[in-house]
């Protein structure tokens, strides 16, 4: 599957060999309906319910063909996620821990690739912290397959490991550390940028 920011200047190719290469998984938790409001407005980023939809994969899975000098790394806190942005047109693209050596990237699909590109990553298997759903028509009544995604992450961490594939890491420079430059943004900026049914 091939993915790229709004406006082209990061593009890069997900390997999907098989289902178990990750699992698509739809957060609705504060901190990924605030990134998506911070970074990029949250345009064609959460669903209606303020969902956000995940692919949870390896990072060897991916590979940049363009632009990945384009990346930054922006935290909501100082021990927030590293949530990989597109600056050249705010372009949330991909969240990973902050030990960018760990073998866990979560893709983050716009609404518009999930309706098309995305479709061979098959359906959401997890719904997660919907209780801070955007209320009304629509939102889950309840969290879905959390406990299950968790272990497939862990399982596919065991696998990279074991097989080597960690060491193939597009995400870390040769000197182990990440190859985008990292940065908190400001607790105002993150206070606006929380909707408001979670003030």
């Amino acid at each position: 599957m091939r993915k790229a920011c709004r406006c082209g200047g990061v593009q890069m190719t997900l390997a999907v060999p098989a289902p178990s290469a990750g699992t698509r998984v739809t957060c609705h938790c504060r901190d990924c309906q605030t990134a998506a409001q911070a970074f990029g407005g949250g345009v064609d980023i959460l669903n209606p319910a303020g969902g956000t939809e995940i692919w949870q994969t390896t990072p060897d899975r991916l590979c940049f063909e363009r632009g990945e000098e384009l990346l930054e790394i922006r935290r909501l806190s100082p021990k927030g996620l590293y949530r990989w942005v597109a600056r050249c047109c705010d372009t949330p693209m991909i969240n990973t821990m902050n030990k960018v050596h760990l073998p866990f990237a979560g893709v983050v699909l716009r609404q518009s690739e999930v309706e098309g590109e995305a479709a061979c990553l098959g359906p959401s298997r997890c719904l997660a912290f919907t209780k801070d759903a955007m209320p009304g028509a629509g939102t889950p009544a309840a969290d879905r397959g959390f406990y299950g995604a968790a272990f497939q992450v862990l399982g596919r961490m065991a696998q990279a490991w074991l097989s080597g594939r960690a060491r193939r890491n597009p995400l870390v420079a040769e000197d182990g550390t990440p190859i985008a430059p990292v940065s908190v943004i400001s607790r105002e900026a993150r206070q606006a940028a929380t909707p408001e049914h979670l003030h």
